[in-house]
């Protein structure tokens, strides 16, 4: 499991790198101080839930079957040289919502090894329809890419 960790964390920082998205303002400030702001927010947004704990709301979008496949798919496309092994650890722990006129946003906190989680983005267009996959939270290489320490700061992220 950690090969697939280090290989997500790796291949996340060469993308940044290639494609511009270090710079010397976003290696000055951390990941967490970016998310205690809340004007990094859509303007549009109406409502933002405080962070809990999972809770059946919760699991019934991270663990919906579509977005779970997503969310996996996507760790293995970051971790191309171990993907033949999977993921076998997926424990969604935490979450919160933001309610925006286009549906609900649910930002997750799913463990894929112990002490080990990514951050994860689901839409939900209303409460009849299927959750579905929007991105993963990625970060500065020198600041961890991908993959985050259980509990760390969970926060907005709009990409």
């Amino acid at each position: 499991m950690q090969n697939v960790i280090d290989a997500a964390t790796s291949l996340v920082n060469t993308a940044a790198t290639y494609t511009g998205l270090t710079s010397p303002t976003s290696q000055t400030h951390s990941h967490a101080e970016e998310h205690a702001h809340r004007s990094t927010l859509p303007t549009d947004v109406m409502e933002v839930g405080t962070v809990k704990k999972m809770d059946s709301a919760g699991l019934g979008v991270f663990e919906e079957e579509t977005v779970r496949h997503e969310v996996l798919v996507k760790i293995n496309k970051l971790a191309v040289e171990d993907a033949r092994h999977g993921i076998s650890y997926y424990h969604p722990l935490r979450y919160f919502t933001v309610t925006r006129p286009i549906g609900v946003e649910y930002i997750g906190e799913i463990e894929i090894e112990a002490g080990k989680s990514i951050h994860v983005r689901a839409h939900k267009a209303s409460p009849s329809h299927p959750a579905t996959f929007h991105s993963l939270d990625t970060r500065p290489s020198d600041e961890g890419g991908a993959v985050f320490k259980t509990g760390e700061p969970l926060g907005w992220f709009d990409y």
